[in-house]
């Protein structure tokens, strides 16, 4: 919980900034207490567009307004270009807040500093809005870095947060074009992020889920860290030192192949995503380096985009969908994604799609680019207001970073031939006996699951009926009529269940290897996917055939 006197106390300065940049209307809608005639702007608003006034206050706002724009500059489809690209200009540069670095550490690891380390610079080398970070070396030599989280930043960010959450709800009624960008869940969104990127155990266990997924990966360095040095407020960990990923002058005196540097770069944040489904989050410039050997390393990982495993399997139908060309499977596919959706017109959605692989196939691979491809998707989003989950975002602000890292280095980058191993991956391990076994598995306990909710689901009916409740739209049909409507449905179930059987029993002796074989494959197994596709086919005939009969 936050401090109330400190919320009275934010909130009041929360309006004089307000009123300083010209948002008058949008304070006399608040619902907060304070002396409101005493507010005066004192810049000309006239000579300053709304979206660089809006940016200007986020900017003497503080750092969790300033996250907040830069979170809200990635949902392009939603706000207007002109303000995304004044929220792209926010930085996260604030002063070093001074302390007693050793007394500090002390406190919070309650150990004997001097029995730990062999020196802890007096200065940071780098400060930002929740931490900031240190030089150090251990009693064995190793160099590290320590980063410290700002003393009293929780308090100032829950404050801050909740106040957000009354401007969010306050601004949706003040402006109705603003109801339809759901301020509300972005501010949520952002809560729950900024949460995790303010425990630093929490950013360490990143580091080492990280270090796990690249295990023997020669192409990667991942910083190892010390938990025995380590807390919420303190994260231990090995200094790097290698130099900035877009110093290309660098680069080429040591004798690095460019293209080479670009292309594994790109796979190993597509394997990041579509492999090991936790990827970072924010892979600019700042957040990443080249070792001397030519590995590549990643830094700052507070925000991580993780993937559930629905959210793995919806991301690669819409891979599938897309290489494929499907549009109408890829618009079921962001359909189902989004958390928000308010398509008006299914078809002109499809014929959107559609138009981006037109795209997609008559423009060179020289000047095809993500951003092209995600500026005509945004147009799309904007227009059917559909509104994401936090990961989505994540994941398209990141591979664009990495694509324009690319390009800057290596301008015939063509991140699209990069993709396309991953998506022919995919395609195979779906193909596999294992997915096939494990699909038809959670596809037969999930008929049984429904099957054992009858009982429930007629005793729910029953007292639907006994209470008078039950409402039901019905044609009058011939008992002979019902019965055979019956007699069907049923058969069709059993064949169905025949059908998933079949598959996951030729699945399963797949798995097992057993003898004999033929092309590779248990000469049982021809017969239990021989047998259940018979059934299909039998199935889908009587479906046409009864179809013709209605």
């Amino acid at each position: 919980m936050y401090n109330p006197t400190k919320k009275l106390q934010r909130s009041s300065q929360i309006l004089s900034i307000l009123a300083k940049y010209g948002f008058k209307d949008a304070i006399a809608r608040l619902p907060w207490k304070g002396p409101r005639a005493s507010l005066e702007r004192n810049i000309d608003v006239d000579k300053i567009s709304v979206y660089t006034r809006i940016r200007m206050a986020l900017e003497e706002l503080g750092p969790a307004f300033i996250k907040l724009g830069q979170s809200a500059s990635t949902r392009e489809g939603l706000l207007p270009k002109d303000l995304v690209e004044e929220l792209k200009k926010l930085e996260d540069n604030v002063p070093p807040f001074e302390v007693d670095i050793q007394e500090y550490l002390a406190e919070e690891l309650g150990l004997d500093i001097t029995e730990q380390f062999e020196t802890i610079a007096s200065e940071p080398f780098a400060a930002a809005s929740i931490a900031q970070v240190y030089r150090a070396t251990l009693k064995d030599g190793t160099s590290v870095v320590l980063k410290v989280r700002r003393p009293g930043i929780d308090e100032v960010m829950r404050v801050d947060l909740a106040l957000m959450r009354d401007i969010a709800k306050i601004l949706t009624m003040y402006n109705d074009a603003l109801e339809n960008l759901n301020l509300s869940l972005i501010v949520e969104s952002f809560a729950m992020t900024l949460q995790e990127e303010m425990s630093l155990v929490i950013e360490r266990h990143n580091i080492e889920r990280f270090a796990k997924n690249f295990k023997g990966n020669k192409l990667i360095k991942v910083p190892n860290v010390y938990p025995d040095l380590s807390s919420d407020r303190v994260l231990c960990m090995e200094y790097l030192d290698g130099f900035k990923v877009t110093d290309i002058v660098e680069i080429k005196r040591r004798g690095m192949d460019v293209e080479t540097l670009v292309k594994n770069g790109i796979n190993l944040y597509l394997e990041q995503v579509i492999i090991h489904g936790f990827f970072h989050g924010d892979p600019h410039p700042g957040n990443m380096m080249v070792m001397p050997d030519g590995r590549i390393a990643f830094l700052d990982f507070g925000n991580m985009g993780k993937l559930l495993g629905i959210d793995r399997r919806q991301l690669e139908e819409f891979i599938q969908s897309a290489i494929s060309e499907d549009a109408v499977r890829l618009a079921d596919v962001i359909e189902d994604v989004a958390v928000v959706s308010h398509i008006p017109d299914r078809n002109q959605f499809e014929r959107s799609l559609y138009e981006i692989f037109d795209m997609i196939d008559n423009v060179s691979l020289g000047d095809l680019s993500l951003d092209l491809l995600f500026n005509k998707l945004w147009k799309i989003i904007g227009d059917n207001r559909l509104y994401f989950p936090e990961y989505i975002y994540q994941l398209m602000r990141g591979i664009s970073l990495m694509e324009g890292i690319g390009r800057q280095l290596y301008p015939d980058l063509n991140i699209m031939e990069s993709i396309k191993p991953f998506a022919r991956r995919i395609m195979m391990e779906r193909l596999s006996p294992e997915a096939i076994f494990k699909k038809g598995k959670h596809k037969i306990e999930s008929f049984a699951r429904d099957v054992e909710k009858l009982p429930e689901d007629m005793r729910a009916l029953v007292r639907l009926f006994r209470t008078g409740n039950f409402t039901l739209n019905h044609r009058l049909i011939s008992a002979r009529s019902f019965n055979a409507i019956l007699r069907k449905g049923v058969n069709r179930i059993v064949i169905g269940i025949m059908f998933m059987s079949l598959n996951l029993l030729g699945g399963m002796v797949i798995v097992a290897r057993i003898e004999p074989q033929w092309w590779g494959i248990p000469v049982f197994a021809w017969i239990c996917l021989g047998s259940a596709w018979v059934f299909a086919v039998y199935l889908f005939i009587a479906m046409i055939r009864a179809k013709d009969n209605d």
